[in-house]
């Protein structure tokens, strides 16, 4: 018999699984042929591991049950993953907006450095093994896997959400916490792009800021056309409100600042204080690209001499360049979100041991946990925070 199983292989099982060995006997069944697979795509391969923002700021980067996290992330937060992972020897560095990365620029330093680790601790590993289902009996649980059948005093359930499915985040997670009857909270896709109404034709523009006016929300950080819409930080950040807001819509629209860093009144300054003689393209093009320009300009002849333009057609430019609305139809897909919105639901999960309240000895830690943050090294820090929680707490 088993002290631990860790179920599933991602960064928040990875780190359990170290953390519950120190006093026990430990197993981690993955269904893949290797761990971590995941977590090698994030920051596009690079792994952002963390984000050193205080634990204040970190909270405002975590839209949903945010204060829940308030007692992981003292005991495991962004400046003690920092410090672990310098400990197990691998080199970091801060880039911009304090996010975190391996020197090496390679998610594989991190996951190597987490296996060795494993090893140290005489983790026992299952490869290729899938979970079927978990039996809570009275003194002790029963796992049953395509392969075999394990009895273990505790089990950590960290299988991830539904994105990325290719990588084995299939749901796994959540026939498991039905079965031993823990509230699932509706799963929708986070952090995924946007697709308009119409056909854009402006494919692979990138604004480097804009601010995104949605509802009452007001969100900055870069943006990137597509040719189906729009992507990018500013655009993952309030995908899931437009999710939200198009079960019962249609459509719905986005107004889209590109110039947030002015106001109307002071846009309106500069282009009289522009060279009159020059063509209206010629200022907005201090700006925008020239064919985002001629998309958006399509009924103002911006060849004009600024000086031969009125005062209404002036404001008139100016509000398109702080109002540019777009119709938006549909998010991406659950599978091709970056996150899963939605998961086991927070009311019956012990926030300062990860412990089921409904099962003794039943933990739960990472994406499938109905909490998630924006894109930047906050759900990383999430997975190995509540991770490390479950891990500790089981000895």
């Amino acid at each position: 018999m088993y002290d631990v199983i860790v179920i599933g292989g991602g960064p928040s099982g990875m780190i359990a699984s170290i953390k519950a060995s120190i006093n026990n006997k430990v197993l981690l069944i993955e269904k893949n042929e290797s761990l971590g697979k995941k977590l090698k795509l994030t920051g596009g391969g690079r792994c952002n591991l963390t984000n050193l923002k205080s634990i204040d700021y970190f909270m405002k980067e975590i839209p949903i049950n945010n204060k829940f996290l308030y007692s992981s992330l003292n005991k495991f937060g962004p400046n003690d993953i920092y410090e672990y992972f310098t400990n197990l020897g691998v080199p970091l560095k801060i880039e911009e907006d304090d996010k975190v990365f391996p020197m090496s620029d390679k998610s594989t330093s991190i996951i190597e450095a987490l296996n060795k680790e494993m090893i140290l601790n005489n983790v026992d590993i299952k490869y290729n093994e899938k979970v079927i289902s978990i039996i809570n009996k009275d003194s002790y649980k029963e796992i049953i896997t395509n392969k075999d059948k394990y009895k273990t005093k505790k089990v950590i359930i960290t299988t991830g959400g539904l994105s990325y499915p290719n990588t084995g985040s299939t749901g796994d997670g959540y026939k498991f916490a039905k079965d031993l009857n823990q509230e699932i909270t509706t799963l929708y896709p986070a952090e995924t792009y946007l697709i308009t109404k119409e056909t854009l034709s402006l494919a692979g523009i990138t604004l480097d800021n804009v601010r995104i006016n949605y509802n009452k929300k007001r969100i900055e950080g870069s943006l990137l056309f597509t040719h189906n819409g729009l992507s990018g930080p500013s655009i993952f950040k309030v995908s899931e409100f437009v999710y939200k807001d198009l079960i019962n819509n249609k459509y719905i629209t986005l107004s889209i600042d590109m110039v947030p860093n002015y106001n109307d009144n002071e846009l309106f300054n500069k282009l009289n204080e522009y060279d009159q003689k020059k063509e209206v393209i010629s200022f907005l093009k201090e700006f925008i690209p020239k064919r985002l320009i001629e998309y958006i300009y399509k009924e103002i002849d911006t060849n004009k001499k600024i000086v031969n333009i009125s005062k209404i057609d002036k404001q008139k430019i100016i509000s398109m360049l702080k109002e540019f609305k777009l119709e938006i139809k549909e998010t991406g897909s659950i599978d091709n979100a970056f996150i899963t919105g939605g998961g086991v639901s927070i009311k019956y999960i012990n926030p300062k041991t990860m412990e089921s309240t409904i099962h003794k000895d039943i933990y739960f830690a990472g994406e499938i946990l109905d909490v998630h943050g924006y894109t930047g090294g906050y759900n990383l820090t999430i997975a190995f925070s509540t991770g490390y929680v479950a891990g500790i707490s089981c000895n």
